[in-house]
């Protein structure tokens, strides 16, 4: 099978490698789509904190956003899955840990997550040996582009739900790419007074194409004007920003990911307005509930893709995920046409 291989800072190749064998309670999995996201672009360009830190090297399988088909079942792997379409989280945990025997597998200090953090090689590849506990089922009613989007979204489902937003809540957005619409669209959906702020006016008229309000900062009248603020740029100066939006005994969820220490960060006035601040990682365990806004068409994601790319263009690829002008956020890869299973149902 073929396999993307990041060697060194913008040095990709695609590389013949043997598939793994899907072990116990493990399938074989044609991967279709694979999502690019900044975490991505940060191992292309050099300039992840996860290279910086340590916790990720060069060479590795980048990828960790995918949907694929069920191809083979490994011992133990319901033989119901072959043919089915399917995508899944990139966590992979110790098991026996208390937080893992608690359900709490993000906090597992022996994790690994797929492409990202650890040894681990990424989804970017023909074929995938995957658990069958990570998986989501793609209904038929979902396109193929949106059970790619699946991964980085159900994130924003995660913040939505731990800010605990109600339609009596006013919720500002901070940035309009794929994690900030998404937000945006769960809280419309639950009935939430939902503004989105972002600079850039393409991301605005992609805000406004989903019905969203957007502007392109905060006014002296936004200023604690919201119960809920979910910063999902990692923007240093939107992080800042966040503090000053949210209203006394609000809540703030940090979905983006600064790469570098914010300076000027307002940590005492969260204290003297007794705010609550969430980090938020992953959305393991809200891909569900995501599943069902999408079906529902409360939520669309397929207008978050700007391009699919074919295996062949990558560097093409990568310089469209680095071109901040475009218009809509998520860039993807086509790595295997998804072909019909022999034997499936």
């Amino acid at each position: 099978m073929k396999a993307i291989q990041l060697t060194a800072p913008r040095t990709l190749s695609v590389t013949d490698t043997e598939p793994a064998e899907p072990g116990p309670d493990e399938v074989l999995v044609r991967v279709g789509l694979l999502g690019l996201c900044g975490t991505d672009l940060g191992f292309f360009d050099g300039s992840s904190n996860y290279l910086r830190d340590g916790l990720k090297s060069y060479p590795f399988v980048l990828g960790h956003e995918w949907l694929g088909t069920v191809v083979q079942t490994g011992p133990g792997a319901d033989a119901g899955l072959l043919g089915r379409r399917v995508s899944g989280h990139n966590f992979r945990v110790c098991g026996r840990c208390a937080y893992c025997r608690q359900g709490r597998i993000r906090s597992c200090p022996d994790r690994s997550e797929v492409g990202v953090l650890g040894p681990r090689p990424g989804v970017g590849a023909e074929l995938i040996s995957v658990p069958v506990d990570t998986l989501t089922l793609i209904p038929d009613g979902l396109s193929d582009m949106a059970g790619a989007l699946l991964e980085p979204t159900a994130a924003a489902m995660h913040a939505v739900d731990r800010l605990a937003v109600t339609s009596a809540d006013r919720v500002a957005v901070l940035g309009a790419g794929t994690l900030g619409l998404a937000a945006a669209q769960v809280a419309r959906a639950i009935g939430a007074d939902t503004l989105v702020f972002d600079p850039q006016p393409a991301a605005r008229a992609l805000a406004a194409e989903l019905g969203l309000r957007a502007q392109p900062g905060p006014t002296e009248t936004d200023r604690e004007g919201y119960d809920a603020v979910i910063e999902a740029s990692g923007n240093e100066a939107a992080v800042r920003s966040a503090v000053g939006l949210v209203a006394s005994g609000g809540r703030i969820a940090q979905l983006g990911t600064p790469h570098h220490t914010v300076d000027g960060f307002d940590a005492a006035a969260l204290v003297i307005r007794d705010v609550t601040l969430h980090g938020v990682l992953s959305g393991i365990g809200y891909w569900e509930r995501l599943v069902d806004l999408v079906a529902s068409g409360a939520v669309n994601l397929d207008a978050l893709v700007d391009r699919v790319y074919p295996l062949d263009e990558l560097d093409a690829a990568f310089a469209r995920l680095a071109d901040g002008g475009r218009v809509r956020p998520k860039v993807l890869v086509r790595m295997a046409p998804q072909l019909p299973v022999p034997g499936a149902a």
